[in-house]
């Protein structure tokens, strides 16, 4: 058989036209990827001259503190000039003034020539003139050097000439992935023999330190660390105020929410977990999240607050620009991975956004995000843990949704963390024993 009688035996319309669709589907991706690319090239060229143009105007903004600085040091010099200025004068007043009254004696003494009485006189009271004005200056304190001098602040040169840039530049990039994909689910006993309450656990919040997880046992007072790779407990610490939400606060510490004690908890997590300091709040404390010494606080109703590390309070956010509430119940919070917006969740009304300072940007509304625990996974998702829904649904960097990854939980989930490393994702629930322990990958992997 020839060649083309082959070809002409395995031709089939079909393949072809299956073919030429496959090509005009991978063509239409391909051009649209390359228009990603574009955008992506175009938002980094933007993103360089914003930067640049940030060197320049903090450049300026420390020419006006050098400024400043300058302006002060030069009143300093004119301050101490006037006064030691004021100083000499007076006392060349006072030579001054001698002078004229020794000059006066002089001339008396000459106009008594030839008058013994008033000669005798005269030199008498220029002997006493002379005496008492020579003790005067032995007993005064004279200049004897007047000079201003500045000398320049060797820490403000040795910090400047130690620094080699103006400030911190780092590059920030996110790979887009398709959704997670469970992969493996398996029950982490969280119940320990010292949860005496009766009360099964309820794990109302939890947060990953490092290689651990942290979870919050609000039915049994607990703060409760766990080994990630083995599921075994590292140790744990009496919360005795009913932990709810839980945050890392520093290299060494975590903050944890304690809603109906209205009170927050420093605890440290270096060897062993210990309770170091509290704050006493005027208000529910359930979600919490940290970033830049300052702490952000829900209290499971209609608020969001913002507080420096020492409890003062810098913001309470209840209403939008137009004075309508935002919330229907505030619940747990989280920054994305950039730091610049908060995401509160609000199992009524859905994910509420805000930046850095408490402003309100947007209400995610879709009908499958109705988050209590929210978390981030590292890689520029948001992932959300929808109580009522029993669903948990990954979001984007700015809140919109992606998807659903998991479409029935065992119950209804009130807290959500990711180990990015290890891909492992954690739920837990208000009234069981175990968390449920989600192994992921991308469905692009």
């Amino acid at each position: 058989m020839s060649v083309s009688d082959n070809i002409n035996r395995l031709y089939n319309k079909t393949d072809t036209s299956r073919a030429t669709y496959k090509l005009g589907y991978i063509l239409d991706d391909m051009n649209q990827w390359k228009a990603n690319t574009d955008t992506l090239l175009k938002q980094l060229r933007d993103s360089k001259t914003t930067a640049i143009k940030a060197v320049s105007e903090y450049r300026i903004e420390m020419e006006k503190f050098l400024k400043k600085l300058e302006e002060a040091s030069i009143k300093e010099i004119e301050d101490e000039y006037q006064t030691l200025e004021s100083q000499i004068l007076a006392e060349r007043q006072r030579y001054e003034d001698s002078i004229d009254e020794l000059k006066n004696l002089k001339q008396l003494i000459q106009q008594a020539s030839g008058n013994i009485a008033q000669l005798f006189v005269c030199s008498k009271l220029a002997e006493k003139k002379c005496t008492t004005l020579r003790d005067d200056e032995k007993k005064r304190k004279t200049f004897k050097h007047a000079e201003i001098k500045f000398v320049p602040s060797e820490q403000l040169k040795s910090s400047i000439e130690k620094m080699k840039h103006l400030g911190e530049t780092s590059a920030i990039s996110s790979r887009t992935y398709n959704l997670y994909k469970v992969t493996k689910i398996r029950d982490m006993n969280v119940r320990l023999k010292e949860d005496t309450s009766g009360y099964n656990c309820g794990i109302y919040g939890s947060c990953i330190i490092d290689d651990t997880v942290i979870f919050t046992d609000f039915r049994n007072n607990k703060l409760k660390r766990f080994d990630i790779s083995s599921s075994s407990l590292i140790d744990y610490c009496e919360v005795p105020d009913g932990p709810c939400g839980v945050c890392r606060v520093g290299e060494r510490e975590v903050a944890v929410a304690c809603r109906d004690r209205r009170v927050v908890h420093f605890v440290s997590i270096h060897n062993k977990l210990s309770l170091l300091r509290s704050i006493k709040m005027n208000h529910y404390c359930y979600g919490i999240a940290y970033s830049n010494d300052k702490l952000y606080i829900t209290d499971d109703d209609k608020s969001l607050y913002m507080y420096d590390m020492s409890g003062n309070i810098l913001k309470t956010v209840t209403s939008d620009n137009s004075g309508q509430p935002i919330f229907g119940c505030s619940t747990h919070i989280t920054f994305n991975d950039k730091k610049d917006r908060l995401f509160v969740g609000d199992d009524k009304k859905g994910l509420v956004c805000f930046n850095a300072e408490c402003d309100y940007i947007e209400t995610v509304t879709d009908s499958d995000v109705r988050p209590d625990g929210v978390c981030t996974d590292g890689y520029g998702n948001v992932i959300v843990a929808n109580y009522g829904l029993q669903t948990i649904v990954q979001c984007s960097r700015d809140g919109q949704k992606c998807g659903i990854i998991v479409n029935n939980t065992r119950g209804c989930p009130q807290s959500v963390s990711i180990h990015h490393g290890l891909r492992k994702m954690f739920v837990g629930y208000y009234d069981t024993d175990t968390v449920e322990v989600y192994n992921l990958t991308w469905k692009s992997d």
